[in-house]
This record gives C-alpha cells, structure tokens and sequence, in this order.
C-alpha cells in the first residue's frame, strides 16, 4: 500500500526594479515540515519511498525564474 502527501511551499514577493516583481522560497520552513511529515509517516508504520519537488516558473518583461512550488512525499506500508 502507498500513501502520498503534498506539502506546498510558503514564499514571499519582493520587488526589484530591474527584474519587477520575484518570488523567494522559504527553504527552512519547507524542510522543516517535510521532516515532520516524513517522522510522522515513520512514526505510523510508513517507509518513506520518495520526495520529489513540484516546479513552477514565469516569464516576466523577459526575465525568468522557476521555484519549488511542493513536495510530494511517497511511502509505502507493506
């Protein structure tokens, strides 16, 4: 048996006046909950099977930028 979660990113917009407006990832509080999570899921009898990030990006006046929008966790229960 598999059980995915999806743990969505929390991010912050800043404004750059040569690249307009940006988006900055909060890298510490993503890995901080993936940690929960995957302990939780452990603690539960799961093995964690994979983590594996959802990007997503934008093209603004010719400038890009991609993110980490998610993760996804996958574990498994035999």
């Amino acid at each position: 048996m598999y059980k995915t979660i999806m743990i969505r990113s929390r991010s912050s917009y800043w404004t750059n006046k040569e690249l307009h407006e940006e988006l900055e990832v909060h890298t510490i509080d993503l890995a901080c909950e993936i940690e929960q999570k995957c302990n939780d899921l452990e603690a539960d009898g799961w093995s964690i099977h994979s983590i594996v990030p959802v990007t997503s990006g934008n093209i603004s006046n010719g400038n890009g930028y991609f993110y980490t929008e998610s993760v996804i966790v996958t574990a498994h229960k035999a």
